[in-house]
């Protein structure tokens, strides 16, 4: 008998090989950099809450131009170059740059005519109180003010405010901004029923074991007058020279005082010396004081030792 062939096992079938995929393109290194359009920041526009969710609070270059949308954005930037009303002031230029909120009373509904509108957001009380202001070596007059101070949480900004007193109008003027536990004062204009004049006195001589010391001594002399019903406070600005000469001493005699420099808009010049004066109603008062300026003998003061 012939050989028997035997059962062999059976093997699965080898697909051909797959062809290698083509090169792909070569990737950027680096961070993602934005298209020309997104690198516009003027045309970029902020998707607000309805927009999908991918869109949703990001910048996106705009959608081609809307002819109605550009006109109402047209008609909107308009506003802001219309004329100031008086003493109105951009809180960018009176404030600077500051993060505050107004919580508004009610709502309100503001016409939309290209004018200005005045509509109350918030009460903020503030402290008023009024006081004199004069300088008499510059000009002897004397001027009302009215100082405020805010004891609140908000911030009041700059802007026209309307004085009134026993329910007369008074003037219409420039409001300062006023802080959070700030303090400010504000200018009424001159006070005709308060009088300040002033008097000076220049002696000079010579002093030390050779007269080698020139001595001028300044005297001042204050004379306020209240002609008002009511009583009044009154601070009298006086000016004492400074001076960074080692051998040059300035000694003052007077019970005046000298202003704190806080390096707000209300800082003192240098050499600021204040009197604060209650005056009653129908009273007077004098004020006197001075200073002595004393210099080496060969020097003088810088025009001249004679000026008042």
């Amino acid at each position: 008998a012939g050989p028997v062939a035997g059962l062999g096992a059976a093997r699965p079938a080898i697909p051909p090989a797959a062809p290698p995929p083509p090169p792909s393109a070569p990737t950027a290194a680096g961070p993602p950099r934005p298209s020309g359009a997104e690198l516009d920041y003027a045309a970029l526009v902020l998707s607000g809450a309805d927009e999908p969710g991918g869109r949703r609070g990001r910048l996106f270059p705009r959608m081609p131009h809307d002819p109605v949308a550009d006109e109402h954005r047209r008609r909107a930037e308009a506003v802001a170059a219309l004329p100031l009303p008086g003493h109105a002031v951009r809180p960018r230029e009176s404030t600077g740059s500051f993060d505050h909120r107004y919580d508004a009373v009610a709502r309100a509904d503001i016409p939309s005519d290209g004018t200005w509108h005045t509509v109350t957001v918030t009460e903020i009380p503030v402290g008023l109180r009024t006081e004199y202001l004069c300088v008499p070596s510059v000009e002897q007059t004397v001027y009302a003010t009215l100082v405020l101070s805010n004891a609140t949480d908000q911030v009041l900004l700059a802007g026209p405010v309307e004085v009134t007193s026993d329910e007369d109008f008074l003037t219409t003027a420039a409001l300062p901004t006023l802080a959070p536990g700030g303090v400010r004062r504000m200018g009424l204009g001159p006070a005709e029923g308060v009088r300040v004049t002033r008097r000076t006195n220049l002696r000079e001589s010579t002093s030390g074991l050779r007269n080698n010391t020139t001595v001028l001594a300044h005297q001042i002399h204050v004379a306020l007058s209240n002609r008002l019903a009511q009583a009044v406070t009154v601070e009298v600005h006086e000016q004492v020279p400074v001076t960074s000469e080692p051998d040059v001493r300035i000694d003052e005699h007077a019970d005046w005082t000298t202003p704190e420099q806080d390096g707000g808009p209300d800082r003192h010049a240098p050499g600021t010396r204040v009197w604060r004066v209650d005056l009653p109603a129908g009273g007077s008062a004098s004020l006197d004081g001075g200073y002595d300026i004393r210099v080496p003998a060969a020097k003088a003061v810088v025009g001249g030792n004679r000026r008042s």
